[in-house]
């Protein structure tokens, strides 16, 4: 059995809330499997994903040459992103109608919501190693100042393009063989009550949407509330 391992960035909170925006099939995936989604890191759309900048590969091939690390820099970018798995969250409570529109639409996804708190109490059963990193939104032309260590590292930035996304990652690495590692994979939830503390509907659904989606989270033994997106409501 393997090492239960969970770390953070300093700028994770505990307490923060978290939102995971999905279409009603990754819903149903969830409470059908109890299991949690992880993506190969260079199965994401963004071609920047893990990218060395060149002032970096100088300096892991001039490492590497002097025997000071295992790897060249062409084998870290793969080892990184192809060694690494992540489920991606969105930090905070409030809609993000970007993330509504882009996955599932507006009037057919939900949110799935929990803490940093749960997450971590979800991850800590897995027996692996993981850690939680806050995004860090750059530009790619101008590199920042920064230690790397494990190739993970370089998985905690991406192109300030994608700032809307205000993500928060778990990063679960599989260095073993990544020949061998599949696009993605499921890890069991001991209890899926334990990490979902909501369910909430895409804002412009129709009652018919709305319970649906309660009657099928009911049907799976999830006791975590279902409720409109807030943006569903007119303020009075």
């Amino acid at each position: 059995m393997n090492e239960s391992i969970v770390t953070a960035d300093p700028e994770v909170r505990s307490k923060s809330i978290l939102r995971r925006y999905v279409d009603l099939p990754k819903l149903l995936d969830l409470l059908h499997t109890k299991s949690l989604y992880l993506r190969r890191a260079d199965g994401f759309p963004d071609r920047l994903e893990g990218a060395l900048f060149p002032s970096l590969r100088e300096s892991i091939d001039e490492e590497f040459k002097k025997g000071n690390l295992p790897t060249c820099s062409d084998a870290f970018y793969r080892n990184a992103r192809e060694g690494n798995y992540v489920c991606c969250w969105t930090i905070g409570a409030r809609d993000n109608m970007a993330l509504w529109q882009l996955y599932g639409g507006v009037k057919s996804s939900v949110a799935i919501t929990t803490t940093v708190d749960r997450l971590v109490s979800t991850v800590l059963r897995w027996d692996r190693s993981v850690h939680l990193h806050k995004v860090k939104y750059i530009d790619h032309s101008k590199p920042p100042n920064f230690a790397i260590g494990a190739y993970s590292d370089v998985l905690q930035y991406k192109s300030d393009a994608y700032k809307f996304e205000k993500e928060l990652r778990v990063v679960m690495p599989k260095l073993d063989d990544i020949s061998q590692n599949p696009m993605g994979i499921k890890i069991k939830l001991n209890d899926i009550n334990e990490l979902v503390r909501s369910i909430v509907v895409a804002p412009e659904a129709d009652d018919s949407f709305v319970s649906a989606v309660a009657d099928l989270c009911k049907k799976y033994g999830l006791k975590s509330p279902v409720r409109r997106s807030k943006l569903a409501f007119i303020p009075t």
